[in-house]
């Protein structure tokens, strides 16, 4: 399965919270296993490091922390809000907007 370019513009661990942003180039017509396997290839890696930098794991794919934005980047990318949670020792995905409980 092929992957999409993208970039990771952001990704922080705000006390309990994960934030972030990234942009991928979707090309009309992108399969959702495409634009799943390229979140998994660009954030993957990173959001481990981040898990285990308070001692923590990953408990989902990297792409169950991305959800899209309506419209494009002046790039033309679609651009992706990234959130997680931590809990207990895992980092959990988490909506954007709702606020931790």
């Amino acid at each position: 399965m092929k992957t999409i370019g993208g970039e990771l513009v952001k990704l922080e661990l705000e006390g309990k919270l994960l934030v972030g942003e990234l942009a991928l180039e979707l090309p009309p017509g992108t399969t959702a296993g495409v634009r799943d396997k390229s979140i998994d290839a660009l954030l993957g890696d990173r959001l481990i490091d981040a898990a285990a930098s308070v001692d923590a794991v990953v408990a989902a794919a990297a792409s169950a922390f991305a959800f899209p934005r309506p419209g494009k980047d002046p790039k033309g990318r679609t651009v992706f809000d990234v959130r997680g949670r931590i809990e207990g020792d895992r980092l959990l995905p988490s909506r954007p907007g709702k606020q931790a409980r």
